[in-house]
């Protein structure tokens, strides 16, 4: 906007605000201002309200209604699916244990001198295929295992930790349907698949290389030094990836013990990542970067090197800046999770049971847990008070509106006999009883007190008045003596602001200073003496 043109606008608003300060403010914008302070006080008091009772931290209070409905849900699911897994764990291994034991015998050998009989390794693997078949369609697994702490050849090198056992995957893990189980060979002899007809995975072996999993090992020496059943022996590991395999997976895992407490190997099942994100993906549209995750806990660490993971986000657990992650304190009803050096998340986690109170594992502790980036659960903090707002100025505009309305509706009929009192015939009803009411008074007034009454009182009666007023007109000032003129020469007030470029406002002041310096009442009392004036004027004239 040019210079000229904006100090133009500014100086007829500057005009505007002095005119309304001088000479008030109409009764629509007096209207006007008291209806739109009193929308907007309710309103205020409804934002107090608001403020007072949480509503714009409310959002987290009911995120966390909702995850921590959804976290108790997976952490029932988990505790269900994983102890069911656990069940079949155990009755598999003393299945397998009676079988491998019975068969043995019948071959001349023993589980406890299993390695000095290395033909009998794969007819004994091969004759519990079909138990490890049935057992993982039966159950709620990714995959079954049967490991014999033995090996085929002793002498080759890497023997050490080399040991025989067959691994089954099924590559379609479908928790509701288990009628059609998609079989893979991992792990095993290769006769053993062809005679039964097993597609072999790509990274298959013909044996497992226990230095690469340290938890059979593990397991068996747990189970060599305990004299507890194998129901108390079971246990689970942390997420890891089999050798030649990228998929992370956690395996159950229970000893194989003979009669006579000879511990010769372990079996069990397995839950991959993939079973896990299946199963466990967290509902909902709402939250775009949630987390999933089973992890086990040390202290107030969550170890995600050993966790599983599920959800639309998951950042590589396996890189070594991922491997742990601090529970910080309970702020703002959730939880702070903390990664050096990385993204801070916020969520829920609930401890899960994986062992029974006997447990010979049951210092591990585990937890599930919801989490999100602290940005995104801020952002959806920020979207909801920002959506509250916007709904708090949308209602403001509308006050403005309704207030607008009002006022205008109101100040109509109001405006509308105002002008009815300036016309010839001002008795007409205007359905106002207030202003119908002044507009008889008026009528009475007018009629006890016409004109040429007045005339008559003030030329036989109060003539000394007309010389005062005659004498009065010199008091005026040259504002007021202009207009008095513009009054004698016939002009109305309206035409009189108009001849001056005046607003009616200051004619009415005007008005006002010359009534009283003339000490006169009325318009029409002024129009008398005015009358008189002329009158007085024209007699002059005549004698001359």
């Amino acid at each position: 906007m040019p210079k000229p043109v904006f100090r133009e606008s500014v100086g007829l608003y500057r005009q505007a605000v002095r005119r309304l300060w001088r000479d008030g403010l109409p009764m629509r914008l007096r209207l006007f201002g008291f209806l739109l302070l009193f929308l907007n006080a309710i309103m205020l008091g409804v934002l107090l309200i608001l403020f007072a009772t949480g509503i714009f931290q409310g959002g987290l209070s009911e995120h966390q209604a909702v995850l921590e409905k959804e976290l108790m849900h997976i952490t029932h699911d988990v505790y269900d699916s994983f102890g069911a897994l656990s069940v079949q764990t155990v009755d598999l291994a003393k299945a397998l244990s009676i079988s491998i034991e019975r068969n043995l015998q019948e071959r001349g050998g023993s589980p406890a001198y299993l390695q000095e009989k290395p033909e009998l390794l794969e007819p004994v693997l091969g004759e519990e295929l079909g138990r490890l078949t049935g057992a993982l369609e039966r159950s709620r697994g990714s995959g079954v295992f049967l490991l014999l702490d033995a090996t085929v050849n002793p002498s080759l090198p890497g023997a050490k930790n080399s040991r025989a056992c067959i691994y089954l995957k099924n590559m379609e893990p479908n928790i509701v349907n288990r009628t059609a189980a998609n079989l893979r060979y991992g792990f095993g002899p290769m006769t053993v698949a062809r005679n039964n007809g097993i597609p072999i995975l790509p990274q298959w072996q013909m044996e497992m290389d226990t230095g690469q999993m340290s938890c059979f090992v593990e397991a068996m020496k747990t189970a060599q030094g305990s004299e507890l059943p194998i129901s108390r022996l079971y246990c689970w590991t942390d997420a890891t990836s089999l050798p030649q395999s990228c998929e992370r997976v956690m395996l159950c895992l229970a000893p194989l013990i003979t009669a006579d407490g000879t511990v010769f190997g372990v079996c069990g099942f397995e839950v991959s990542e993939m079973l896990f994100k299946l199963s466990y993906t967290p509902e909902g549209d709402t939250y775009d970067y949630l987390l999933c995750l089973l992890s086990p806990l040390e202290g107030e660490t969550l170890r995600l090197s050993g966790a599983l993971f599920a959800g639309g986000f998951a950042a590589g657990p396996t890189a070594p800046e991922h491997t742990q992650m601090a529970i910080l304190a309970h702020e703002r009803a959730f939880y702070r999770y903390r990664q050096p050096e990385k993204e801070s998340y916020a969520g829920l986690h609930r401890p899960v049971s994986l062992y029974p109170s006997d447990s010979a594992y049951l210092a591990q502790q585990w937890v599930t847990a919801l989490m999100l980036p602290e940005q995104g659960l801020d952002a959806l903090i920020s979207t909801q008070n920002r959506n509250l707002i916007l709904g708090l100025l949308a209602l403001m505009l509308v006050n403005i509106g309704l207030a607008s309305f009002i006022s205008k509706r109101y100040i109509r009929p109001v405006a509308a006999a105002l002008e009815q009192l300036k016309k010839p015939d001002p008795t007409a009803k205007t359905k106002i009883p207030e202003i119908d009411d002044l507009i008889e008074f008026l009528a009475a007034q007018d009629e006890s007190s016409s004109p040429g009454e007045e005339k008559q009182l003030l030329t036989q009666e109060h003539s000394a008045l007309f010389q005062e007023f005659v004498k009065n007109i010199e008091k005026l000032s040259a504002a007021e003596k202009a207009v008095f003129d513009l009054y004698v020469q016939g002009y109305t007030a309206k035409e009189i602001a108009g001849i001056l470029c005046l607003s009616i406002n200051t004619i009415k002041t005007h008005n006002r200073r010359i009534y009283m310096k003339l000490n006169v009442t009325s318009r029409k009392e002024l129009m008398v003496y005015i009358q008189l004036m002329e009158e007085a004027s024209a007699k002059d004239t005549g004698n001359e």
